[in-house]
């Protein structure tokens, strides 16, 4: 595509006319962060509209390619600076940002040298791309209903109309694929729930699931120290997962770098001990021993580091001074997967799955409404 991005802006005086077209957010927009980069190429695949600082709006008939960089806190395109923010929307189609394809628009952001790119679509749009990188499509359709609906629900909980954005694309919130992703059976799906969430005394519910409990779900007390009433241990349903008694063997001197990094030194690390199990049967308290002494760490930092040494879950035990068994994979709050997989083999709907991973919560279909 020839890229006549700078032609594009000087037809755009910073106002309005009667053929400028501004950008209107779909019922319910979730805006996704994709990438922080020194600079970016948004291919738009037809007929798209722009808007730049929300001061206005352009209108481009046919396909093009912008180059968009940053230079001290502003936007770049063809080596011209044109202010902090580009918004650039599809109609009717897709555009496409690193070899990946995406629905809606996206909001282009200078922060610093650098191009925050976010993706702001429909709730639902998203979805097609949410359910099918969290969850195979060929599982049972009860169980891709039961994700559809958590997925949904975890997203409207995290929107936050005072921040950049809402969620990022990967495992921190929740895996985003964008339309490469999509599959018609998640499809179905997403649309066969459309609107439905779990809601807890009248308001969604923080719906977190996971891959696998290895057994025994946690509570959000024990995990994050928040309770919630429908955040609890659960046994979870039997299920064949490829990871259930998984082995891992510590590289000591990463465990030290990390440690050093962390504030908890102790030397070169020679072996770890699990001191406390918590009611779900996770590692709560684990002293780490060192040729410059031990230190015993606990909580959210315990889970952090184990989480960068490698280690799948926090259900594991050790074999010796750097050995590790474990089950499960995952933080173990709310959902298994597995799980729900396992359930709807044996009949469940997804009602009754959901049901049973958030106790006391109800279904409730919502009607979203333009802003």
């Amino acid at each position: 595509m020839l890229c006549v991005c700078l032609a594009a802006l000087l037809a755009w005086s910073g106002g309005s006319s009667a053929a400028a077209q501004t950008y209107v957010a779909a019922p319910t927009p979730v805006r996704v962060l994709l990438a922080v980069t020194e600079s970016v190429t948004v291919n738009m695949g037809g007929a798209h509209s722009g808007v730049v600082d929300d001061r206005g709006g352009f209108f481009t008939p046919g396909p093009l390619a912008w180059p968009v960089g940053a230079r001290d806190g502003h936007l770049v395109v063809d080596d011209r600076e044109i202010g902090t923010s580009l918004v650039l929307a599809a109609e009717g189609g897709t555009l496409e940002v690193s070899g990946t394809h995406y629905r809606g628009a996206i909001h282009l952001s200078a922060v610093g040298d650098e191009v925050e790119v976010v993706n702001v679509l429909d709730l639902e749009a998203y979805l097609r791309g949410v359910v099918p990188a969290e969850m195979a499509a060929s599982w049972p359709m009860e169980a891709l209903k039961a994700q559809a609906v958590a997925s949904r629900s975890y997203t409207l909980v995290s929107l936050d109309p005072e921040a950049r954005y809402d969620l990022c694309a990967t495992t921190d919130c929740q895996v985003y694929g964008g339309v490469e992703a999509e599959q018609p059976r998640t499809d179905d799906a997403v649309a066969a729930t459309t609107g439905v969430v779990v809601t807890y005394d009248g308001a969604t519910a923080r719906t977190y699931y996971y891959s696998d409990s290895g057994g025994m779900g946690a509570s959000s007390r024990e995990v994050w120290g928040t309770s919630y009433p429908y955040l609890v241990a659960v046994r979870d349903a039997a299920s064949s997962t490829p990871h259930r008694a998984w082995t891992a063997r510590l590289d000591g001197a990463a465990v030290s770098a990390s440690l050093t990094a962390a504030g908890r030194g102790v030397g070169t690390v020679t072996a770890l001990r699990v001191l406390e199990t918590s009611e779900s049967g996770r590692v709560a308290a684990l002293e780490v021993a060192g040729t410059g002494g031990t230190a015993v760490i606990r909580g959210s930092q315990l889970t952090s580091l184990a989480r960068g040494w490698g280690l799948k879950s926090m259900r594991f035990s050790m074999q010796g001074p750097l050995s590790v068994r474990g089950d499960g994979w995952g933080h173990g709050v709310g959902m298994s997967q597995y799980g729900a997989r396992a359930l709807a083999q044996a009949g469940y709907d997804y009602g009754r799955i959901l049901a049973y991973f958030y106790p006391t919560t109800t279904l409730t279909r919502f009607v979203a409404q333009t802003p």
